[in-house]
């Protein structure tokens, strides 16, 4: 009779053993794979008032002109990319604002970036804003005075995204 207990215990030792669930990957491996994602300031960074030296000219007569202009509570945006400026795929942005007193920003990252189902392939092969597994920076100025300016420089990565856009308003 003992053996037969010993031999049942030994049997379900084992049986045991091997259901144990299955390893779960080391730290390091979990730690190694987080840091493979890619970090906001390496999809996109901005900044208030600053504008990079090689576009300072540049920018310096878009503003004279956007001033010039006397619409009030309005926004102007200037674009400078790759081809212009070779930056390793980067691309600048240029936001100024008549009457706002700052901008928000947000990046909506969508995994396949359609359009909109009436659109037909070929429109969605050769537009610029429907690259798979890229998304878009918004900004949204912050009404202020009449008299209130500001600039904002918003620095992409090309590899991360396809559009910027300006929206009225966020989703809370």
């Amino acid at each position: 009779m003992r053996k037969i207990i010993s031999g049942l215990s030994i049997s379900s030792m084992i049986l045991l053993a091997s259901c144990t669930a299955p390893a779960q990957p080391s730290v390091e491996v979990q730690y190694k794979q987080e840091v493979q994602k890619p970090l906001l300031q390496d999809i996109y960074t901005y900044e208030f008032d600053k504008i990079e030296p090689q576009h300072q000219k540049l920018i310096d007569e878009w503003l004279q002109e956007s001033r010039a202009d006397n619409k009030k509570n309005q926004v102007y945006c200037f674009s400078i990319g790759v081809e212009e400026d070779a930056n390793d795929g980067y691309k600048y942005m240029y936001v100024f604002g008549k009457g706002y007193r700052t901008f928000e920003t947000a990046f909506m990252y969508s995994q396949d970036n359609q359009l909109n189902s009436n659109d037909t392939k070929a429109q969605r092969e050769t537009s610029q804003i429907t690259d798979e597994g890229k998304g878009t920076v918004y900004f949204k100025g912050v009404k202020g005075d009449p008299t209130d300016e500001t600039l904002l420089r918003i620095h992409y990565n090309t590899k991360y995204v396809s559009a910027t856009g300006l929206v009225d308003k966020f989703f809370k």
